[in-house]
């Protein structure tokens, strides 16, 4: 007996609203979180909306193409004679406030949602992770700005601090003009338009750019560089006439970044993957001369209720502390492609 079909089946399309949705009780969120400045850095405390420290600096022992002309010394019997002695120098930073806001409903924090319990509590981890990134891109890119007005007036600027690049380029006036630090006590920036085959980080430029910051005093032993440069800095391996070489230690990676070590002649340096870096430059200190100063920690606090909605925000206070500028510095105007790599 031949199979007949019927014609009566009730299906799905037919039910269609009726049927409960199928919605698993996750949420995906893959934004990164690497804040290896923020997270990497020491912390120290600050006291006050302008945070200061003191440098110094030793006399010349002589310059060595001189020789034998620049070499001290004193005759028997002879009376003292005093040079003039170079006081301290005070450098200083501004605190830096960086804040998330959010609001929510007492309805939706009622509803039954999916993947969390509460919104707000949900609301109140994004915010917090949100807050990381945005301290720690200040932390790379802010530039000093002073606050002049206070509260809500319109147009108030608010307080910034001179974040890494700042720091080293020596951007703020007060640094290189009023306390009078001299190039050697200066961050260095190396500046490689024009002086390479495209532009592009090769071992000569590395080089010389870390020989320059041994030549002020600084032990260089870490670079952070962004997608592109770390790609050029992986690909100088490649080159058949580079005696580059990389040690990986298993021990040393992480699973939220990848970690290679060049060994240079002004030693050994770990290169980090850092994404908040500029795509055209490589920045490069003796990382233990930076630290980061709070004022205030990150305090997550609920507003007065004014309605019917729950506010939150979540503040931090803090600026970076650069204990010796001339151990920080970066290379600039770096190609963005790998030379051989399509």
């Amino acid at each position: 007996m031949p199979f007949v079909a019927s014609v009566g089946v009730l299906n799905s399309f037919d039910v269609g609203t009726g049927n409960r949705e199928d919605l698993l009780d996750i949420i995906t969120n893959i934004s990164p979180m690497d804040t290896l400045y923020l997270s990497g850095f020491e912390k120290v405390p600050a006291n006050n909306i302008s945070h200061e420290w003191l440098v110094d600096i030793l006399a010349g022992f002589g310059d060595p193409d001189n020789g034998n002309a620049d070499v001290q010394a004193t005759p028997e019997g002879s009376d003292a004679t005093f040079d003039p002695l170079v006081p301290r120098k005070r450098l200083c930073n501004l605190t830096h406030i960086i804040r998330r806001t959010f609001d929510v409903s007492d309805t939706q924090r009622d509803i039954n949602t999916a993947g969390i319990r509460d919104e707000y509590v949900y609301q109140l981890r994004k915010a917090t992770m949100e807050l990381a990134r945005f301290i720690e891109f200040a932390l790379v890119h802010s530039e000093r700005q002073s606050q002049t007005a206070q509260g809500n007036s319109g147009g108030v600027l608010p307080r910034k601090m001179d974040g890494y690049y700042a720091f080293a380029a020596a951007s703020d006036p007060t640094c290189a003009t009023t306390l009078g630090l001299g190039s050697d006590e200066m961050g260095t920036v190396t500046t490689v338009a024009g002086n390479s085959p495209d532009d592009c980080i090769d071992e000569c430029i590395l080089n010389a750019h870390l020989q320059a910051m041994w030549e002020k005093g600084a032990m260089t032993d870490t670079l952070w560089a962004n997608a592109a440069q770390k790609r050029g800095l992986s690909n100088l391996v490649l080159n058949p006439n580079s005696q580059v070489r990389y040690n990986i230690p298993v021990n040393d990676r992480t699973v939220i970044n990848t970690v290679d070590f060049y060994q240079s002649d002004f030693g050994t340096q770990r290169i980090y993957l850092h994404r908040y870096q500029r795509d055209d430059r490589i920045a490069t200190a003796e990382a233990n001369k930076i630290r980061v100063a709070v004022l205030r920690p990150v305090l997550a606090v609920e507003l007065a209720k004014i309605g019917s909605s729950t506010k939150g925000m979540v503040e931090w206070e803090g600026t970076l502390e650069v204990l010796a500028p001339n151990a920080i510095g970066y290379i600039d105007s770096l190609c963005k492609g790998v030379p051989g790599c399509p």
